[in-house]
């Protein structure tokens, strides 16, 4: 009996573990399966991320690319003033609106689509973006644009539709902020002989949709903006034809342009002249599929909205068609991942503006047929969640958001280059928050590239239909916005050592009492990059044993050799026996923008009448020197924090012997140890632009404010006149 029980026992374990290992490949198989049909079919029916985190920065791009006067509190860090030149030409103010992609040119056309696609995203989900606490921040996006388009429509039959072009913008590649440095801000206008219908739709289009979302918080500019939009309208409808722009956004036609315009002025107006306007230039029989709503074809948009508004069937059937085209079983390609794929040029900004564009017509009960309106509403969650993760690669397509997301967009303002390149830096100096890039190929394939701007552009347009289709999904399942947020820390790449001045130094020759060095002053800006034109180095000396042997400050010879621009300032004493003198590069514009204009070289000699007597080696300045040179512009080789760098005369880099601030007055701007005329007559040359080569910036700001202005010179009169008994000490 004990033997007969123990076989039993052994068969049921082995029974038992069989059917575990059974169980085991079982689950092993549910799993992979699962994974294959979530590679194959995004998600729907649930929240999976949180919408509201990456609404939040998908609107935040925006900012990023915003042109024109910014505040001096900005929440981009890197970002300040650019393009402020944009107008003058046409003795016009023409600055502001959105830099088009990761580019600077400045396209009316592209650009209104977008900012009245945000503007229809308020529309249809405004209770989404007060929920969510972010109603103020996209209104304020779509004002920048929309105040753009009001500078731009200067007269009722001139609209300006572009600033700057192509063979200027793309020769280089750099900040926003240097754009009026180094490219050519040229405008172009429409008017009665050069026509833009396609243009003076989309604007008007915008215009009218701005009029609507604004109703609420600021009617007076709601009535602003309809004035502009019905002038538009009524130029682009009177003086009929394309834009003349025959690359980067080559217009298709303007019909549809034109409905687009005129069914918002009738939304607005419910003036039916616009209704009977956008029914003449889109009847129902130029409606098809295969394509969706985007900047250069508003038709689809349009025809949704003309359905709604007058329940016709043709117009019914023509969205329907349109929608059928991107279901599954529709004309459009798949990818095996799961996405909707209409182009390799900014795939994911089709697909998720077709999503809204199916997310709005299925929330319509009164036109939508009722069979098809879960199919079309798991679509336009499909290819949200593909863009956020739901993707073979299981990363997301925006840039600072979710898992494995793009580093390297295609921007040249959050990469940062210093000398015009898009291998320099090998990384981005800035995190580019909340943009889509252009997204996969049709096998899903991608790379995080810099250099292919087919699948790593950022675009306006591109967020446009996506912060839409976020809105909805938000709507539907929620997710928290990030509480104060962002920081400045948040756009700086973990890689970046965010040194931004400095100067290299190199020993060229060196024995006999003499001393040849070679000072490399650098602006690598980008916190934010700034044009810099009053840079100087100070090279500082201990003249201990010069003193000591009974010799003078004339037993040292300073000269300066081969330079780009530079000045040089004699010695002045520091403290004690320790001097300095200045490379100045007063004059010479330094800026991140190319080799030749991030760096500045001077060479100077250092020579002691005494061999035997005089010495660098206890320099503060000479620490760390070494060479020969490195050229390479890329590199921090000869880097020396003991060399500073200074900005009008305030220390802006490095490190100065210890001991305190230099020794001066306020006000003896001539240092011959008082303040009188002829310091006055300095400080007005100084404010005039001719700095003389003796001033003490220092000395000339004389409230200690970090300028020199007219304030300055206020204070210096009030003294010598006897106004005032006292200046800063």
């Amino acid at each position: 009996m004990g033997k007969m029980k123990c076989e039993l026992v052994h068969k049921k374990i082995f029974r038992s573990t069989a059917l575990m290992l059974v169980a085991s490949l079982v689950l092993t198989l549910f799993a992979f399966v699962q994974e294959a049909q979530s590679a194959a079919s995004p998600r729907t029916g649930g929240s999976y991320y949180n919408y509201g985190e990456v609404m939040q920065k998908a609107i935040l791009f925006y900012k990023a690319n915003r042109l024109g006067d910014l505040p001096d509190d900005y929440i981009l860090p890197y970002r300040a003033d650019a393009a402020m030149t944009d107008g003058k030409d046409a003795g016009l103010d023409l600055t502001g609106g959105w830099a088009d992609a990761g580019d600077g040119i400045k396209f009316t056309h592209p650009m209104s689509y977008a900012a009245g696609q945000l503007g229809w995203a308020v529309y249809e989900y405004r209770d989404a973006f007060e929920e969510s606490g972010q109603i103020d921040d996209i209104l304020d996006e779509i004002k920048w644009a929309t105040d753009f388009f009001i500078k731009a429509h200067p007269s009722p039959e001139v609209l300006y539709y572009m600033c700057g072009y192509e063979a200027s913008d793309h020769s280089v590649w750099i900040p926003h902020e240097l754009l009026d440095y180094r490219t050519d801000r040229k405008s172009f206008v429409l008017n009665s002989k050069v026509p833009g219908s396609d243009v003076a739709g989309s604007t008007a289009a915008a215009l009218a949709i701005a009029s609507l979302i604004f109703e609420k918080t600021d009617p007076e500019y709601a009535e602003k903006c309809l004035t502009h939009a019905k002038q538009i309208f009524a130029f682009g409808d009177k003086y009929r034809g394309k834009n003349p722009l025959d690359t980067l956004y080559p217009s298709g036609g303007y019909m549809d342009d034109l409905a687009w315009g005129a069914i918002w002025l009738y939304i607005k107006t419910n003036d039916s002249s616009y209704l009977d306007k956008a029914k003449s230039v889109l009847p129902t029989t130029v409606l098809g599929g295969g394509h969706t709503h985007c900047w250069d074809d508003v038709s689809y948009g349009a025809a949704l909205k003309l359905a709604q508004l007058t329940h016709e069937e043709g117009y019914i059937k023509a969205v329907e068609k349109n929608l059928d085209s991107w279901m599954p079983d529709g004309s459009i390609t798949y990818t095996p991942g799961g996405l909707a794929w209409l182009s390799q040029w900014g795939s994911l900004r089709y697909a998720t503006t077709a999503a809204f564009l199916a997310f709005v017509w299925s929330d319509d009960d009164t036109v939508c047929t009722a069979s098809k309106k879960q199919k079309y509403h798991n679509f336009a969650e499909s290819q949200v969640n593909y863009a956020l993760g739901d993707n073979p690669r299981k990363g997301s397509y925006v840039v600072g958001f979710g898992e494995n997301a793009p580093e390297h967009p295609h921007h040249r303002t959050a990469h940062g280059s210093w000398t015009s390149q898009l291998t320099t830096p090998d990384y981005h100096r800035h995190i580019l928050y909340g943009a889509l890039v252009g997204g996969p190929g049709s096998d899903d394939s991608w790379k995080d590239d810099i250099k292919d701007y087919m699948l790593n552009e950022v675009a306006t347009d591109y967020n446009a239909g996506f912060v839409g289709s976020l809105a909805k999904m938000y709507d539907m399942y929620g997710g928290d916005p990030l509480e104060n947020w962002p920081q400045p820390e948040d756009f700086k790449a973990p890689q970046d050592d965010i040194t931004e001045y400095f100067c290299r130094g190199w020993i060229i020759y060196e024995g006999y009492g003499a001393t040849n060095i070679m000072f490399q002053l650098n602006n690598r800006s980008s916190w934010p990059p700034t044009m810099k034109d009053k840079l100087s180095v100070r090279y500082y000396m201990d003249l201990s044993e010069l003193f000591e042997a009974g010799k003078g400050l004339e037993d040292v010879s300073i000269t300066l050799g081969d330079n780009q621009g530079a000045k040089l300032i004699g010695l002045k004493q520091y403290k004690d026996n320790i001097y300095y003198f200045t490379v100045d590069f007063t004059g010479t514009q330094l800026m991140p923008a190319e080799w030749e204009l991030c760096e500045k070289d001077a060479t100077v000699s250092i020579k002691y009448k005494d061999a035997s007597i005089g010495s660098n080696e206890n320099d503060w300045s000479y620490k760390t020197l070494t060479g020969p040179p490195d050229y390479d512009a890329t590199s921090f080789a000869g880097l020396t924090p003991y060399i500073p760098v200074y900005d009008n005369g305030r220390l802006l880099w490095g490190e100065e012997p210890a001991g305190g601030s230099p020794q001066f007055t306020y006000g003896d701007i001539n240092d011959d140890g008082g303040v009188d005329a002829i310091d006055f007559a300095l400080l007005k040359k100084i404010l005039l632009g001719d700095k003389p080569d003796n001033a003490n910036m220092s000395a000339a700001d004389v409230n200690d404010d970090g300028d020199v202005n007219a304030i300055d010179f206020a204070i210096l009169k009030s003294y010598l006149i006897g106004s005032i008994t006292s200046l800063p000490k």
